[in-house]
């Protein structure tokens, strides 16, 4: 086993939403020499396709190689999220191996292994991840490995659950060295805004049970949080996941300019909302505003004609309005950085 590791190595995972995010990554990365990650879910990018630019992995892997070439000093860990069944709507353990196989063939770094939402009982959730990992270390043992999963108890938080974190950490434990676990710290991501809390008393008393043990916390859904809220995980969580902050962040930011120079929108925002990517999203709003849900799904339509014929014309205004959105998303970054490392 190897030696206990320290929390003073702190990292920032970030969803590959758009070109310009990515981007974005690598040239924080460069210009402040700090480690940051990049978190593909199945969804967003896959051995078979995914939203983000309709770009297999092999295809993202590419484009990731020519924004190693520009910035030349970046360091940037190419990340699976949540790797499992049903996180592309598809119960198929085969279509995870997939995954799996393709991700590994491009020098993938890390890889979330999340068989939670496989349609098995614990046990044999328990199970099927062990085979997963076994199978990931055969092929290539320097590939890290996440664990756990963000599912939300929220309110339901408490001493009562410590024992199953720990049982769980030491059952994976047994046959291989983790590099994160996942642990529900009580933040739950909605619309556009941070809903949930941070129970610090919870991350407290998990972070003491597990300090002697070879590995570190992580957190999901940590988009949305204000300076006070990063530097109070600053102590016990050692990665913090951003996501769908930087895909609305982008929707906003392009219709706002558009709206400034009377680009036509209407066929975006109709697409956006046609598409119904919205609807996991919603918490109060009204499912009949058509702007508001638009908003919430307009990464996941940035690959539509509609989208790009807007970029056309914002580029055309400001000559490289790209670069704009890349220096906006860099300002975002700097804010966990600044606040977390």
């Amino acid at each position: 086993m190897k030696n206990i590791k320290k929390i003073n190595s702190r990292k920032i995972g970030i969803g590959p939403m758009s070109s310009e995010v990515i981007e974005a990554v690598y040239k924080y990365s460069s210009i402040n020499n700090k480690e940051l990650m990049l978190i593909a879910s199945k969804n967003q990018i896959d051995h078979n396709g995914g939203y983000v630019n309709n770009w297999n992995t092999k295809e993202y892997s590419n484009y990731l190689k020519g924004m190693q070439t520009k910035y030349t000093n970046a360091k940037v860990k190419i990340c699976r999220d949540h790797c499992g069944p049903g996180f592309n709507g598809k119960q198929n353990i085969n279509d995870v191996y997939k995954t799996i196989d393709s991700d590994i063939e491009n020098d993938f770094d890390l890889i979330h292994v999340d068989f939670s939402k496989a349609k098995k009982n614990y046990k044999q959730i328990l199970k099927l991840s062990k085979e997963a990992i076994l199978y990931i270390k055969k092929i290539k043992p320097k590939v890290e490995i996440e664990i756990g999963t963000d599912e939300n108890f929220a309110q339901k938080l408490s001493s009562i659950n410590i024992k199953e974190f720990l049982d769980e950490m030491d059952y994976f434990l047994e046959f291989m060295d983790p590099e994160y676990f996942v642990v529900p710290t009580g933040s739950l991501v909605m619309e556009d805004k941070q809903f949930g809390f941070f129970n610090h008393k919870f991350i407290k008393s998990v972070y003491q049970r597990i300090k002697n043990r070879p590995i570190l916390l992580k957190e999901h859904n940590a988009d949305y949080l204000n300076s006070e809220s990063i530097k109070l995980r600053k102590e016990f969580i050692s990665a913090l996941n951003i996501a769908p902050q930087f895909g609305v962040f982008q929707t906003k930011f392009v219709i706002d300019e558009c709206v400034k120079f009377g680009v036509d929108t209407t066929n975006f925002l109709n697409k956006c909302y046609e598409s119904k990517k919205w609807e996991k999203w919603l918490l109060n709003s009204d499912s009949k505003d058509v702007y508001k849900c638009s908003i919430l799904a307009g990464h996941y339509n940035f690959q539509d004609k509609s989208y790009k014929i807007i970029l056309d014309s914002l580029n055309k205004i400001h000559g490289n309005f790209n670069k704009k959105i890349v220096d906006a998303h860099y300002e975002i970054i700097d804010h966990y950085v600044e606040n977390y490392y």
